[in-house]
């Protein structure tokens, strides 16, 4: 009994109070932006054949830029998304290569994954990822580590899109509480992960079109996080 007392309290420090310390002092992450009057939106989970692409519609309709954080089994599953989100003008980032909790993941195979991931996007796009941001935002001991290299991209508000659920009204209220400065915004374009909802990216791309429509979002510039990590005023 000591034994698997002893074995829970060191998982418990080694990853969810690492996960609590990292995000909570900003330690190796990147949570909020410096350029006046910006805010940038990200995207996780993706690519997906079905709502990527509606998804870009809404973006270029409303002249928004943006970054994704894309799972890399899925980016070589669909390049041609990959190609289209880079085409578009956004930025793409590595979200693992499988979306699985880095609490469960060593740090030899979290490493490995990170560089499969990043080989699939170059062979894609012809240039390295820099931006990673791990699943649920779970972090290990070794996860800074193992990301070295990468910059790693946290959130100021995850408005909880990946539930059906929420419906497109309460998301549409969840984005403009979220809507401030140098905010980083995160919101999923798949609904295949553990615990999404399929079809809840549907309501995301509706309340997405209906709060970048608004005239209070349009005194901000919608940008990708590379823009948003410059200092200085627009």
């Amino acid at each position: 009994m000591k034994w698997i007392f002893f074995l829970l309290v060191l998982f418990l420090v080694l990853t969810v109070c690492s996960t609590m310390i990292i995000r909570m002092f900003s330690i190796g992450i990147i949570k909020q932006g410096k350029l006046r009057n910006a805010i940038a939106l990200t995207f996780d989970d993706g690519p997906d054949p079905l709502y990527t692409p509606k998804l870009l519609e809404v973006l270029k309709k409303h002249g928004a830029k943006a970054t994704f954080f894309v799972v890399g089994k899925k980016a070589a599953t669909y390049p041609e998304l990959i190609q289209l989100i880079h085409r578009e003008g956004h930025v793409v980032g590595i979200h693992n290569y499988i979306h699985f909790p880095n609490w469960l993941i060593p740090p030899n195979v979290l490493k490995k994954h990170l560089n499969k991931s990043k080989i699939i996007i170059k062979d894609i796009l012809g240039a390295d990822p820099i931006y990673y941001r791990p699943p649920w935002g779970m972090f290990n001991a070794f996860t800074l580590m193992a990301a070295k290299g990468f910059q790693v991209i946290m959130w100021t508000s995850i408005p909880g899109d990946w539930k059906e659920r929420l419906g497109s009204k309460e998301l549409l209220k969840r984005l403009i509480s979220a809507r401030k400065e140098g905010a980083i915004i995160t919101l999923h374009d798949s609904g295949t992960s553990f615990g999404a909802d399929r079809d809840a990216p549907r309501n995301m791309i509706e309340a997405l079109d209906q709060f970048l429509a608004l005239d209070q979002s349009k005194q901000y510039s919608f940008v990708t996080v590379e823009q948003l990590l410059r200092s200085g005023e627009k």
